[in-house]
């Protein structure tokens, strides 16, 4: 049974009605109640007027450190009302990855993808960051199919951990996005269902009638989703972007969305994750020329680091390596796996004699190899964190060696990136990367792309996804230009429930939304206070003590002894504490304390409160004290 405890969601306090909504305005955003269907207005500053209300105090605008005390802070949803539709996004919302969205309709479950989070560095030994699965945990049986949009790990990564709970749930998914599901889930042992749809493909589950879309990402074979019922009509529309020259032809089918949208969209839920930048994204293609650069220059070995997953990427590298005569080696299980399953499938064209082991590229002289490896997010156990740290078995790198890394930077990788760059400098190798080359193009959508998909399906309600606030609040905006009501741009977090009912969508409650996190073989046992102590002990430190006491004479007879680890000071520079430890336990002694717990608490407080006014330290605390008079007894 996977035991979720750590709250970790972006949710600002909850206002006290039952029934809320967040909206809009191109001044701001904030969430109101929208009881009885009344209007709110905004002012620029948060605040709320309402006909015939008293002003409330202003809200902040939500953002992704605010984390509730408790369960408790949530307002509980309503009932669900037959013949709505209920939308709850387990992840991805107010962050980017771990996505997964559920749609509800008379007691019919269908979920699209189920992707996982990547730990950062305030998260130490965390593997990965499931979506929080207890909201369907009790009705997985009612759960009618699972769609996948496209094969990254932010949107599949986790779908083995769902199976697990219930292996027979039906997964719709294009050719490629099933392939690497089914090489993730036979590592679990799991052998899923699968039906492979294509562009323009339908398919009926349940009440659900589905509609396949095609979509130009940074992966092949990547779909949008149209959901229908008899509530209405959505379109989840993955990770996408609109690129007129994509590497395989496959453009996001612009005119099927407009057919949509003739047909009456009531919730549009698109990518936010570029909504920030002006313009358009440039096509994949452009980078031709600067990895062409990149090669003709290279005076020894080549390596380049991207997700295991890009395969439009690889086939770039692959395509210019040929044209230089190079051999191409890849990298890491991950990518190995991936690129074959490309290849199988015919998404990745790979020249004759260009591949070659990793074993086999010792013989050939580094001026004719090109490595192409996973770690471009500077992760310490990848393949180039560890050719980085000089960890790899096989792959050194020497004075003018090249490095590429050709992918995007996700938010809170920064300083593991630059780590790893800096490292790579200092052995000597030239590292290129998109400060100082036009080398590498995002696969999602900018304010440019997202004005035309607006236009052309023209919703009537809006629920930016796969973001950050302030991803979701630049989409939000940008639907409101092309004439979305504002009241109906919905911007909702993990475990918002959002009800569409009769064209309208709005908040209506909450549910518990956690991180789940995967540490080694543990699933959604790790609490953030196990977390907290973690990220203590490898900033701060690690101080024990060691007491004996006599609660019979009301004395220390023994110590305080005390040890530290991994702490700048020395022992003997805590002598000054010692007696106040004895004098502050002899008085609780005194004053009727004789369980050793709490004569620990007292220890720990008088240790934690001198270290923090002396040293301005705040290392974890470990006291221990026997007692004789407990000894005697026994």
């Amino acid at each position: 049974m996977v035991r979720n405890h750590s709250v970790h969601s972006s949710r600002v306090h909850r206002a006290n009605s039952a029934s809320r909504s967040t909206r809009l305005t191109s001044h701001s955003t904030h969430r109101t109640g929208a009881a009885h269907g009344n209007a709110a207005v905004h002012s620029r500053k948060y605040g709320r007027r309402a006909q015939g209300r008293i002003p409330m105090k202003p809200l902040p605008v939500p953002n992704e450190n605010q984390v509730p005390k408790d369960d408790s802070e949530l307002v509980a949803p309503p009932k669900y009302r037959r013949g709505s539709m209920r939308i709850v996004a387990l992840g991805g919302l107010g962050e980017i990855g771990r996505n997964m969205n559920t749609i509800e309709y008379n007691g019919h479950l269908l979920l699209i993808d189920c992707g996982v989070l990547f730990p950062d560095s305030q998260q130490p030994g965390v593997d990965l960051i499931l979506p929080d699965f207890s909201y369907i945990r009790p009705r997985l049986n009612k759960v009618d199919a699972l769609v996948l949009t496209h094969g990254h790990e932010d949107h599949i990564g986790a779908v083995p951990y769902l199976l697990r709970e219930k292996p027979d749930i039906p997964l719709y998914g294009s050719s490629l996005t099933l392939a690497f599901v089914q090489a993730k889930c036979e590592e679990f042992g799991i052998k899923p269902i699968c039906h492979v749809v294509d562009d323009k493909d339908t398919a009926k589950v349940g009440p659900f009638n589905l509609e396949f879309i095609s979509v130009t990402h940074s992966i092949p074979d990547a779909l949008a989703v149209a959901v229908s019922t008899p509530a209405g009509r959505l379109i989840d529309t993955g990770d996408f972007k609109i690129d007129p020259l994509p590497i395989d032809h496959r453009i996001t089918d612009l005119r099927e969305f407009a057919k949509q949208g003739e047909k009456g969209v009531d919730l549009l839920m698109a990518d936010s994750t570029n909504a920030e930048i002006k313009g358009f994204v440039k096509p994949e293609s452009s980078i031709t020329p600067a990895l062409d650069h990149a090669f003709a220059t290279a005076r020894r070995k080549i390596i380049v680091a991207s997700f295991s997953s890009h395969v439009h990427r690889v086939q770039q590298v692959v395509d210019v390596a040929h044209k230089y005569g190079r051999k191409v080696v890849f990298v890491g299980r991950s990518m190995v796996r991936n690129m074959g399953i490309a290849a199988d499938l015919g998404f990745l064209k790979l020249p004759e004699d260009t591949v070659v082991d990793l074993r086999d590229a010792q013989k050939i002289p580094d001026t004719q190899l090109v490595y192409m490896c996973t770690g471009s997010q500077g992760e310490p156990l990848a393949a180039l964190g560890r050719i980085a740290n000089g960890n790899h078995p096989t792959i050194q790198v020497n004075e003018f060696d090249t490095v590429i890394l050709a992918s995007s930077l996700i938010p809170g990788n920064e300083s593991e990136v630059y780590r790893v760059i800096n490292q790579l400098t200092s052995l000597g190798a030239q590292v290129i990367n998109r400060d100082n080359a036009a080398i590498h193009v995002s696969g999602h959508a900018d304010e440019g792309e997202l004005l035309y998909l607006y236009n052309i399906v023209q919703p009537k309600n809006a629920m930016p996804i796969h973001g950050e606030s302030r991803h979701q609040v630049a989409n939000g905006l940008i639907a409101i230009k092309t004439g979305v009501d504002p009241q109906n741009v919905v911007l909702a977090r993990d475990g918002d429930v959002v009800d569409l009912y009769q064209g309208k969508a709005a908040i209506v409650g909450s549910v518990p939304c956690h991180y789940v996190y995967v540490d080694g073989s543990s699933v959604g046992e790790l609490t953030d206070e196990e977390l907290e102590k973690r990220k203590i002990l490898g900033t701060e430190g690690f101080v024990s003590s060691f007491v004996v006491v006599d609660t019979r004479i009301n004395k220390v007879v023994k110590g305080p002894r005390i040890f530290l680890n991994a702490v700048a000071e020395d022992e003997e520079e805590f002598a000054a504490v010692r007696d106040d430890v004895t004098n502050t336990l002899e008085r609780a002694m005194q004053d009727g304390t004789t369980d050793t717990g709490r004569l620990q608490q007292v220890m720990r407080r008088t240790l934690g409160s001198w270290i923090a006014r002396e040293l301005h330290r705040r290392p974890m605390i470990v006291p221990v004290v026997t007692d004789l008079a407990v000894k005697s007894k026994k």
